[in-house]
């Protein structure tokens, strides 16, 4: 009588759920260093104009040193604003080729005095 087992069955089950449980955190974590690269832009943008605003060069290059490694500062002028757009590229997991853009922009009014 050669019976079939079920020997070991668990411990495979357990170990394709590991699997996915370990893909899953992976993929969680890199959306979470997503999202702070994007508020990275967003404060960085917001910071930039501000201080440029307020005409204020030391200040600008103080909140330049926010951007995101490897980002990109665009400042636009008008008579009454300045427009910061800081863009990105990011990696969607560590040392992948995958990517995606990210971007920010923050307007501010020039403050009275400012040259823009």
């Amino acid at each position: 009588m050669t019976g079939r087992t079920d020997r070991g069955a668990v411990t495979v089950e357990a170990a394709f759920a590991s699997l996915g449980l370990v893909a899953l955190l992976a993929v969680l974590v890199a959306g979470i260093g997503l999202v702070l690269e994007q508020v990275q832009c967003v404060d960085a943008a917001a910071a930039i104009a501000r201080q440029y605003a307020r005409d204020d060069a030391a200040g600008v290059a103080e909140a330049r040193t926010h951007v995101p490694r490897g980002g990109t500062v665009v400042v636009t002028t008008t008579i009454t604003r300045v427009t910061v757009r800081v863009a990105v590229t990011a990696a969607i997991l560590p040392g992948s080729p995958m990517t995606i853009d990210l971007s920010a922009e923050s307007t501010a009014v020039l403050e009275p005095g400012a040259s823009g």
